[in-house]
């Protein structure tokens, strides 16, 4: 079964002649691979903006990506998914440029010539775009895998342009389709695109630089085929006598007749999510031993099948007279979707420039979570990264940034949910993510990050995320290193770093790296919070030299 449900309360029991109130956590975790040849084809189309401020470089590479990863698309083998792309361009209105296409030889030339026609010009409506794409995905056969990968570096100024209203356009498509979003650049809405990508079920993405413009495509397209359970919701039934006072955070909900209702994004192997519900609960009478409190139900869809699976799970709670106790698995759950809440209420006062309100906010909930009965630092739980996420960023506000950095620091942190965690990349991939990024990566070096000092060698790959959580690819311990800090990445053939909008600044040679990646040479040195890390190549075996070879030398 790819999805496993667990429901906790956070308080042992109900006197019988009290109302009272507890907290509900609802955890979901995904596991299994789908398997290439069984899953079912996929449907994606590329919604592009081509808006006046893609001009020059930003199309370019869009272009250029767009061109990379059609090699890597699609398949020879004859058990291969009949997968099919389609691309919509966008500006003041939005068109089609190719309707959906077999992703073989010939649909392939068809898409480069027309792509590679796109001129940017006019505003931006991102409404027009995701109709559009959403239209040419109706036809799709019933079976198919259905996804939009919206792409924009502004903020939307024609048709709807506000987040909750371009999160209903999304919702209008919804489960039947799934919506990914990335931001280009340093200018995009973060707001709007991470609206769109929560409510579409494939989350957003901070592209930081046009030239890791493939790379973000394909991890979008990849997670395509990397899903194990799409169209996930949550029924949530009170028993008589219980209110469901509020969910913690900006959960997607409608009441219906089974109770409340919770959209979820499509989850991938190893992928965990959390939903934390407020109750009250009415006394229940001194007749009664045990109370149910709640049957929690979640459904879904596998790829190997559009036929939809359930389950469900009942919680009660003793009723006695005595003082409830402490849940402390399940109130280290609520705590972890307090922090996204209180991470959220925490921007909303650095918008306004009270940066002292925000830190202020976050160290009052780290310091509740150390008060937590068994709290252990930094042991790898989700209520441990949860507290270093808090210590970064209330470190952040502390420190005033500028508004140029403070922009930055918001694109990098708005997309990350500590209630809807994933393995790091590396660990988490499918097949078909793995041979996108694979691709994009190209014939890279052997390649290490050799620690100045400690001689510590750590070997790279692909995508190798850098910093002080126990989830990190390159776990690296220091006063001044940030949980995720920076992440080095393949691409063309060289390695790469980009800093992820750490607390303290990445520095590669002297120089701080700032939101322009930098590829890697041999002998750079990296610096990492407080921890130097020197950039080392394998030298490349030489075969047998010819005679002109060797006089050549």
């Amino acid at each position: 079964m790819p999805l496993a449900l667990s429901l906790w309360l956070d308080r042992s029991c109900l006197r019988a002649d009290e109302d009272g109130r507890c907290s509900l956590a609802v955890e979901l975790v995904a596991s299994g691979a789908p398997a290439e040849g069984v899953r079912p084809a996929a449907r994606t189309v590329l919604a592009l903006d081509v808006s006046a401020s893609m001009k020059g470089e930003p199309l370019e590479q869009v272009i250029r990506s767009v061109d990379r990863l059609l090699d890597a698309l699609g398949g020879e083998r004859v058990d291969a998914p009949a997968d099919e792309v389609g691309i919509v361009a966008f500006s003041d209105d939005a068109a089609f440029v190719v309707e959906p296409v077999r992703v073989d030889a010939a649909g392939k030339r068809l898409v480069r010539a027309r792509v590679g026609r796109l001129v940017a010009d006019r505003g931006t409506n991102i409404e027009a775009g995701l109709d559009r794409a959403a239209e040419m995905l109706a036809g799709a056969a019933a079976d198919m895998r259905r996804g939009v990968i919206l792409l924009s570096d502004g903020a939307p100024n024609v048709g709807a342009h506000t987040a909750e209203a371009l999160r209903e356009v999304v919702r209008r498509h919804r489960p039947a389709i799934s919506f990914f979003s990335l931001g280009y650049g340093i200018d995009h809405s973060e707001d709007v695109l991470s609206a769109i990508g929560d409510a579409g079920g494939g989350g957003y993405e901070l592209v930081q630089d046009p030239s890791v413009c493939a790379r973000a495509f394909a991890r979008a397209l990849g997670a395509q085929g990397d899903v194990v359970a799409s169209g996930i919701e949550l029924v949530v039934a009170p028993a008589d006598g219980v209110e469901i006072a509020r969910f913690v955070g900006h959960e997607d909900t409608r009441f219906t007749r089974e109770g409340v209702v919770v959209s979820l994004a499509d989850m991938v192997s190893g992928a965990r999510r959390l939903v934390v519900a407020d109750l009250r609960v009415r006394a229940p009478g001194k007749e009664r031993f045990v109370a149910d409190v709640v049957e929690v139900t979640t459904r879904w869809r596998t790829p190997a099948s559009r036929a939809a699976s359930s389950v469900s799970r009942l919680a009660a709670l003793e009723v006695a007279d005595r003082a409830p106790d402490v849940v402390v698995e399940a109130a280290r759950r609520v705590l972890v979707a307090r922090a996204d809440e209180a991470r959220c209420s925490a921007r909303s006062l650095a918008d306004r420039g009270q940066f002292g309100g925000a830190a202020a906010a976050l160290r009052g909930l780290t310091a509740e979570i150390e008060r937590l009965p068994g709290w252990v630092v930094n042991d790898g739980s989700p209520l441990a990264e949860a507290y270093e996420l808090l210590v970064d960023e209330a470190t952040a506000f502390e420190r005033r940034p500028s508004p140029e950095a403070y922009a930055l620091f918001r694109k990098a942190t708005v997309g990350s949910k500590l209630t809807a965690s994933v393995p790091s990349a590396a660990r988490s991939r499918g097949d078909a993510s793995q041979r996108l990024i694979e691709h994009v990566a190209g014939d890279r070096p052997e390649a290490w990050l050799v620690g100045e000092g400690t001689g510590a060698r750590h070997r790279l790959c692909e995508e190798c995320v850098i910093g002080r959580t126990r989830d990190a690819d390159l776990h690296v311990e220091g006063a001044q290193v940030s949980r995720r800090h920076a992440e080095v990445f393949a691409d063309a053939g060289a390695y790469w770093i980009v800093d992820l909008g750490s607390t303290n600044p990445t520095i590669v040679n002297g120089a701080d790296l700032g939101s322009t990646p930098h590829k890697l040479r041999p002998g750079d040195v990296v610096l990492v919070g407080d921890v130097e890390l020197r950039y080392e190549e394998a030298v490349p075996e030489l075969g047998p030299l010819s005679l002109v070879e060797l006089a050549s030398r």
